[in-house]
């Protein structure tokens, strides 16, 4: 299959492409200095240039841009993904989550999440939106959780991790195949991605550093309480232990 990303320049995607092409799919990536998203005409110039069987919707953007290209993939006959976060929970909501829960975001971030798997939910009934969590890549630089571990130690000495706190996550090399895996097979609707099986962050950053060899401090601490795991039944992924 011929596939069109956006979001090539930032955390998930490249992983997703590389999942793609060692599957032998060709990954086609979108370019907003040469294909412009400011109109839902644009993006069926850009889609009808391009010729893809399926797309792949990762980028920051309007959500005016995530409507348009799912009503155009849909009027094609692709297939569509659009990735949204945990993050449509907000801070005061319990989880573990399921998709049946109603997110109540308390950010704009969260915010923008929820309203864009919400447009792109209604315009396009086909269309697949996989709900992720925090990202755990294998080294900074990103906004994954590696990065946040890295940062913290370099900064104050140690990471002080809460052993309250049970993040959704899950490996970044997981959720590529698991993404790549579901939306190849046809999946449509909602979705929740998170490879927690019930470790807190304490427990998550002592893995995390063994699996990386890195000279992180680890230190327990109780002042960050929240619980922002997802299930899905439907969904399988390699869990973080």
């Amino acid at each position: 299959m011929k596939i069109l990303i956006t979001g090539m320049n930032g955390t998930v995607a490249p992983v997703v492409a590389r999942e793609l092409q060692s599957l032998g799919h060709e990954v086609v990536a979108w370019d907003r200095a040469t294909m412009p998203n400011d109109s839902r005409a644009a993006a069926a110039t850009a889609i009808d240039a391009l010729r893809p069987d399926a797309m792949m919707h990762f980028a920051m953007g309007a959500t005016d841009w995530a409507e348009w290209m799912a009503l155009e993939c849909l009027d094609r006959d692709l297939r569509f993904l659009h990735t949204s976060s945990v993050s449509v929970y907000g801070g005061t909501q319990v989880g573990p989550f399921t998709v049946n829960d109603l997110p109540l975001p308390d950010d704009d971030y969260g915010r923008y999440k929820l309203e864009g798997e919400q447009r792109v939910l209604r315009a396009n009934p086909d269309a697949a939106a996989f709900r992720i969590g925090w990202q755990i890549g294998d080294a900074p630089g990103s906004n994954n959780m590696v990065d946040y571990f890295d940062r913290e130690n370099r900064e104050h000495g140690a990471v002080l991790a809460s052993t309250l706190w049970f993040p959704g996550a899950s490996l970044l090399v997981d959720t590529a195949e698991c993404l790549v895996r579901h939306f190849l097979a046809g999946a449509r609707g909602l979705y929740h991605v998170d490879g927690n099986p019930g470790l807190n962050l304490y427990e998550i950053a002592l893995l995390t550093k063994t699996r990386l060899g890195t000279d992180w401090v680890i230190e327990p601490v109780e002042g960050f309480v929240r619980n922002h795991r997802m299930l899905d039944p439907r969904i399988e992924i390699r869990a973080l232990a």
